[in-house]
Formats: C-alpha cells, structure tokens, sequence
C-alpha cells in the first residue's frame, strides 16, 4: 500500500491519497483548503484514478475541498454522525479557522459505518467508529498491511481536542482505549494533523497523557 501525504489549510490539516500501485484506483483522504492542486498532481504522476473521497470526520478542516471533487463526478464517503456538517459545512470556531467564506456542501454517497469494510483495488479497510472529537470520527484499518488512517482520535504525540461544539471527554476516553487495545502496536497511524507514519506503540504514551 502506498500513502501520500500533504499539509494544508489554516490548522495544517493532512490530506492523503492512498493507493496499492500505479495505474489503479485510490482513495482521496479528508481534503483540505488548499490541497486540490497537490491531490491533482499526485494522481497524474501516479496516473490514479479517484474511487471516492473519504472523510475521517466532518470538521469543516477536513471537508472544505469534498464539493471539488464531488463536483467531478466523485462519491464522498463520510462516517455515521456527522453527515449534517458535510451538507452544510461550517467553520464552528471562527478564531480558529478564520472566518473562512461559505463552503459549498456535498450530499455523501455513502454512509460508513461501525466494522464496515471498503476496498481499494487490493487494500481493504474495516472501519472502526470511534466518536469523541466529534460524534462522526471513524478509523480506517488495514489489518493486512498494518496501517490505519485514524483521523482526529490520536496523533504522533497527543489526541483530538474535546472541546469543540458535540465533542465528548467520556465518547474520546473509550474510543481511544478501543483503538489502543484493537489495533496491533506496530500498525503505522495517519493522523489529521502532525507527523504521520509513526506506530501505535510510539504513540500511546503520549495519547495515554490525556486519558
């Protein structure tokens, strides 16, 4: 499996494009202000075909650009919870995102969840609902290779803010053992922000600092 990676937007958010190999069919990850030009380059060098988009969640960071690729002729795929915020997405936390302008909503094709699974020409994923950092969150594992793209739950060195409009302290503490407990400490997390690659292992002691 190959992951590519980008920061982009106001809160330096991660868009992935995930594929098995050149030529084939791959997965648009949480596409973020600013990173169309970059997704569009990736999947020409790599000459890849969009399957969908997927969103780790709904937080208007990690859905801004879904409607560009929607607008193309691209399902969206987004997690149980948080579908209301990809119709109409909205920057909740102004001083945070800086009071961006409108952003254009998309209607989900599909709507992921709990031990769902979905396939990427070879890789297939099983999806793992885990709410805390908003009601919506989901983890996308592939057992197979050892790597999981796990949104705003936990990242290199901290775990998704709880402090946001439908977040809940008590949803996070249970989402995060979960994931801890079911995912295999060498598998490789793709967080929604910061460093991505590292494994659950050298990430846990500091997700385990908040809990």
């Amino acid at each position: 499996m190959m992951i590519k990676g980008g920061t982009f937007g106001p809160v330096a958010t991660n868009t992935y494009v995930v594929f098995e190999e050149a030529g084939g069919p791959c997965l648009i990850v949480d596409p973020a202000a600013g990173s169309r030009a970059w997704v569009a380059k990736t999947l020409a060098t790599h000459e890849l075909a969009p399957l969908a988009v997927w969103t780790t969640h709904g937080h208007w960071d990690h859905v801004v650009e879904a409607h560009v690729w929607a607008d193309q002729g691209i399902p969206i795929w987004a997690g149980s919870g948080d579908e209301d915020w990809l119709h109409a997405p909205a920057p909740f936390n102004p001083a945070l995102f800086g009071n961006p302008p409108p952003t254009p909503g998309v209607e989900p094709a599909r709507i992921l969840r709990d031990g769902d699974q979905f396939s990427v020409g070879g890789i297939t994923f099983t999806l793992l609902h885990t709410p805390g950092h908003s009601p919506g969150c989901f983890v996308a594992w592939d057992a197979a290779a050892g790597e999981a793209l796990v949104g705003d739950l936990i990242f290199a060195q901290g775990i998704g803010r709880t402090d946001f409009p439908r977040s809940s302290p008590t949803a996070m503490m249970a989402s995060l053992e979960r994931v801890l407990r079911e995912l295999p400490s060498q598998t490789r997390i793709y967080p929604g922000h910061g460093p991505w690659g590292v494994t659950v292992a050298d990430a846990e002691p500091w997700a385990r600092m908040f809990m």
